[in-house]
């Protein structure tokens, strides 16, 4: 396969990785793997980020369970989640037989389906091995495709949660944006003993975390940013404009961090167990990170976003990856198998108690365990013998399942990458100048944007 000899190669313990940047010049239509002869499952995915890169563990566990084959090779997409999807939609356009396996982000899979790049799951397989009543309900409705069929099965979720300080705000997380700007008070942030101490650290650099942010901020201010029922357009009411225009007073008052401007997800993280603010938005995988550093772990609670309604949990937009078959695989059967295989319970708890996935199958919710009790099971590393007990476990899984069944969705547009760098980078700019976006312009430029027709000229 020239894909193999062409990338740069990295080997990782005992599976195969490839590191790569997809060079188009190397694909041709048709396919150059001889099912004869290539012995193995292709799986194609963005990077592995969570802590101990459990991912490469389990997979490792499948190739030593198949000494005859077929083993798995893991390939890793580099250049950011936009260039991972553009990469990704134009090979398998041409017709590469690359991949088998492909780890779509929940909002890519509805336009690769649409494409006709995907292999939906025979019907009897799905009855007989992804019984869907033991997966949790919205991550196993983001694999089903417009005509019913499914597919992709998820892999892991992820949906946000608030960090506090609660040596400092106590036990008693913020419901309400409200209530997060009366923690932030003088006094507490004084407590802090940073020089640039604010209330909130979060992700609002010029990249797709802004566009979450910025679609949970509307959503927990009561309003709606979405693809109109009736019409292909985008559409931005009234308490959607009042709630991203806030984003600009809070930096004002010190609500927000000023450096969350410049920061993705792990810039966050170390600002936060750093001192520098009282709370934190961000994914579930933090979770283990800050329980992992000694200075910060007895400090820290979690709990679900604020909302508008102290009654309610914030609805944070729903995260996560799939896994597919490409409709070009010469292992499809194989690629099924091993797809049933990662998804099971087992896996699930590995990835769950050891690295910080959030699980799909609801077994693991109603067990958790340790990750040291799990046969074969053993922590990597020195930061990883403070992992989680089954207490922790347990807590943490219900907060995750709660802000799961609240988590809402990422307009399904035909051109997501084009919707989110046209939102990310508008709002940016408008934050960074202190003019709050007029909702109706905003709304007309990402229709612009989404893909329902040539993109304007100003469209990033």
């Amino acid at each position: 396969m020239r894909l193999r000899t062409a990338a740069i190669v990295t080997a990782v313990a005992m599976v195969t990785t490839l590191v790569v940047q997809l060079n188009f010049d190397r694909y041709t239509d048709g396919c150059e793997r001889d099912p004869e002869d290539d012995n193995s499952i292709v799986m194609f995915s963005g990077e592995d980020v969570n802590p101990g890169r459990r991912r490469h563990e389990l997979i490792n566990t499948w190739n030593a369970e198949h000494p005859r084959g077929p083993k798995v090779e893991l390939v890793e997409l580099v250049g950011g989640a936009d260039h991972e999807y553009s990469q990704l939609l134009a090979a398998h356009q041409l017709g590469s037989c690359a991949s088998d396996v492909l780890s779509l982000d929940v909002v890519w899979t509805p336009p690769f389906a649409r494409a006709g790049l995907l292999e939906p799951f025979p019907k009897e397989q799905l009855k007989q091995q992804f019984d869907q009543r033991n997966f949790l309900h919205g991550p196993w409705r983001t694999g089903t495709g417009d005509d019913g069929e499914q597919y992709a099965i998820p892999f892991h979720s992820d949906a946000p949660l608030l960090y506090y300080r609660r040596d400092i705000v106590g036990n008693s997380p913020p419901r309400t944006w409200d209530e997060l700007r009366g923690m932030s008070s003088p006094e507490n942030l004084a407590r802090l003993r940073a020089r640039d101490a604010a209330g909130i650290v979060t992700q609002l650099a010029d990249y797709e975390g802004l566009t979450v942010n910025g679609l949970e901020i509307a959503a927990s201010g009561g309003g709606t940013i979405g693809k109109d029922p009736r019409q292909e357009k985008i559409t931005i009411d009234a308490a959607a404009e009042r709630a991203l225009g806030q984003i600009i007073k809070d930096f004002e008052s010190s609500v927000i961090h000023g450096e969350s401007l410049n920061f993705r997800e792990n810039d966050s993280v170390a600002a936060f167990a750093q001192g520098r603010a009282l709370f934190l938005r961000n994914w579930p995988y933090t979770y283990h990170v800050l329980h992992a550093d000694p200075m910060i772990k007895d400090r820290f609670g979690t709990a679900q976003l604020p909302d508008s309604n102290p009654s309610t949990p914030g609805p944070g937009i729903l995260g996560g990856q799939n896994l597919a078959v490409s409709r070009n695989s010469v292992h499809k059967k194989e690629a099924r198998e091993f797809i049933e295989w990662i998804t099971r319970p087992r896996q699930q708890l590995r990835l769950f108690a050891c690295g910080g996935y959030v699980p799909v199958r609801t077994e693991v919710y109603a067990n958790p365990e340790q990750c040291s009790k799990i046969p074969g099971q053993q922590p990597q590393s020195e930061p990883e013998q403070t992992e989680l007990s089954d207490a922790e476990l347990t807590k943490f899984a219900r907060i995750l399942r709660t802000a799961i069944s609240q988590a809402g969705t990422r307009p399904d547009v035909p051109n997501y990458p084009g919707f989110s760098r046209a939102f990310h980078r508008r709002l940016h700019n408008s934050i960074v100048q202190g003019a709050a976006v007029d909702r109706r312009n905003f709304a007309d430029y990402l229709t612009a944007c989404a893909g329902w027709r040539p993109p304007g000229k100003d469209c990033p």
